[in-house]
């Protein structure tokens, strides 16, 4: 569960500081931590150093996560939103449910109407090796990423305010996941796409207090990101600040359905526990 609110001006001041610093000094260890793997593996891999740096810091954000979380707070990460009950089984299948008919409906209409269509990759081995050996990665990266942003840095800005821990987490979270380096009307709509998926995946945390959900919902986008590249292409790329590109979140219609979703989870948290109280903590 998250940080107990502080109930005075002071007391929560206080608290807003000190989850502030709390981000601050995770952030800092993970780019340490970052820049001493990439500087250790750049002479070993034939990669450019940025693209080293980038899978670095996810292995430098699990560790800097469990420095924080086991070490420094002597906390457990099922107390972040990984409470051991059904209702957590419920609301990852609904996460994974609610993903596929978001995939569904987006590639469904567009083969529909044309704007893309079947292609898939000639090297067979790529495909397989994707399709099935990124299940796994998914679901990993689905656990690691809630835990980092919807978990660790948008529970400590609670101690400010929700609407700042909402905005702010889906903004760190946008940002790190941009992979262009010059702004252009394409990024700043996978930003837009990237931040309402982070409100999003926010909402789902705000309404059952666990993370199960959005751990369902991100590992079924995550996927399917990186294996409809694989499978379709698209015929227009004129059309791509409607429909999107194989990124899923930046195109205007992607928007929609991102709002979609976020209107299904609160339909389905209220429909389920009958809008009473809904969430078990650790």
């Amino acid at each position: 569960m998250e940080p107990a609110i502080a109930k005075t001006p002071a007391e929560r001041r206080q608290a807003c500081v000190s989850g502030v610093a709390t981000i601050a000094g995770y952030g800092f260890c993970v780019f340490l931590l970052s820049l001493l793997f990439s500087f250790a593996a750049a002479p070993v891999v034939e990669l450019p150093f940025w693209t080293v740096f980038r899978r670095c810091a996810s292995i430098a954000a699990a560790l800097s996560l469990w420095l924080f979380i086991r070490t420094l707070e002597r906390r457990s990460f099922r107390s972040y939103g990984f409470a051991a009950s059904g209702a957590g089984k419920r609301q990852f299948r609904f996460g994974v449910l609610l993903g596929l008919s978001a995939l569904g409906l987006l590639f469904g209409t567009w083969l529909a109407l044309g704007v893309c269509r079947v292609h898939i990759t000639a090297d067979s081995l790529k495909l397989w090796r994707t399709v099935v050996g990124f299940l796994p990665a998914a679901v990993l990266v689905g656990v690691l990423e809630e835990m980092v942003f919807r978990g660790f840095i948008l529970q400590h800005l609670l101690a400010c305010s929700k609407a700042l821990a909402v905005i702010a987490s889906s903004a760190l979270y946008a940002v790190v996941h941009l992979k262009a380096s010059a702004l252009s009307l394409a990024v700043w709509l996978e930003l837009g796409g990237l931040f309402l998926f982070g409100g999003v995946l926010a909402l789902s945390f705000l309404l059952t207090h666990q993370l199960y959900l959005a751990v369902g919902l991100h590992a079924v986008l995550a996927y399917g990101a990186r294996v409809n590249k694989l499978l379709i292409e698209f015929t227009d790329p004129s059309l791509s600040w409607l429909v999107g590109t194989s990124r899923l979140v930046n195109g205007a219609a992607s928007w929609m359905v991102l709002l979609m979703m976020g209107g299904m989870v609160v339909w389905w948290v209220r429909a389920s526990h009958g809008g009473g109280a809904h969430h078990e903590h650790a």
